[in-house]
This record gives structure tokens, C-alpha cells and sequence, in this order.
């Protein structure tokens, strides 16, 4: 056998082995990094921005739409125009509406940022207290340029809602 099908002998078979002893999926969970403190009002810093692709996330064709038995995330604010831009400090306001047979668990909110989904949940929430019903952040501070932010919270089933936010900063 050549190196590059003993190769992919191998892969095969330790792909069947694997799938044989597979467990059903659970709900996703999100492990991404979380960034350090930043500066006082930031989100996110321009230096964060080009490390973690900013832009690249804003680029990225965004993720499947959610089934109608999960909760939702409706993005109040910032009011986006056409064009996706806004002027920092701009207003970030999201409520949550669950369904009729689990409620929000504001414990499970997350914000990732950029292409990498770096978790800057703890920036958001030194600002905010999420609640069942959502939040509101009057004073965003995120460089100009382009942006991606992912929104996740879970109900008391486990059933993860996805939601993003994109924007360019002027």
C-alpha cells in the first residue's frame, strides 16, 4: 500500500470506529477565549479588532437561520441604515423572548466578536445586567471599521439561540 493510502486507511477506519461508538448530539456550548479587560467603555480595541479579524467576520456569510422552537434574540438597537453604519458611541439594546415551555436563562448570554468568536461577554456585562428579557447598553465604544458580533443565550432546555450583529463603525 502507498503512504498515502495506508493514510487514508487509517483515517477511515478510525472515522468507523468513532461513529460506531458515537453518542447523539447535544446542544452546542459555546468554548471560545475571552479577551482581558479593556480600556474603560471599550468593547473592543482597535488592536483586538485586527488581531481577531473584525472584518473577516463581517465578510463571513452569516449562520442558518434558527427553528421556530427555539428562543430568539431581537436586535432593538443600534437602528442600522442600509449601508450598516453607525457612529461610536452608538446604543446596543436586545430583548429575548422565550418559548411557552422554558424561559430564558440569562446566565447562559454570551457575545463573541470577529471571525474567531472571541468571548467579550464579561466587557458587555460589566456595563449591564442581562436579564430574562434582555438588555440595554447606551454607550458601545468598538473602533471604526467593520464588525461582527455573535449574540447566544439559552433557555431552560437547553435550546441555544444564535443571533448576529453587524456593523460598520464610521
Amino acid at each position: 500500500m502507498t503512504p498515502l493510502k495506508t493514510v487514508l486507511a487509517v483515517s477511515l477506519s478510525a472515522w468507523a470506529a468513532a461513529s460506531a461508538t458515537a453518542q447523539p448530539a447535544v446542544a452546542p456550548t459555546v468554548t471560545a477565549p475571552a479577551l482581558a479587560a479593556a480600556p474603560a467603555g471599550w468593547l473592543v480595541t482597535a488592536e483586538e479588532a485586527r488581531q481577531y479579524r473584525g472584518a473577516q467576520g463581517f465578510e463571513e456569510p452569516p449562520a442558518l437561520r434558527p427553528r421556530a422552537s427555539v428562543p430568539l434574540i431581537d436586535i432593538v438597537k443600534p437602528e442600522l441604515m442600509a449601508d450598516l453604519k453607525v457612529k461610536a458611541p452608538f446604543p446596543i439594546a436586545v430583548t429575548f423572548r422565550s418559548q411557552a415551555d422554558a424561559a430564558i436563562d440569562p446566565r447562559t448570554f454570551r457575545v463573541m466578536y470577529g471571525a474567531l468568536k472571541i468571548d467579550i461577554t464579561n466587557r458587555l456585562t460589566s456595563f449591564v445586567k442581562v436579564t430574562k428579557d434582555g438588555f440595554t447598553l447606551d454607550n458601545a465604544n468598538i473602533p471604526p471599521g467593520r464588525h461582527r458580533l455573535t449574540l447566544q443565550v439559552m433557555d431552560e432546555k437547553q435550546r441555544v439561540a444564535e443571533r448576529e450583529l453587524r456593523l460598520e463603525v464610521e
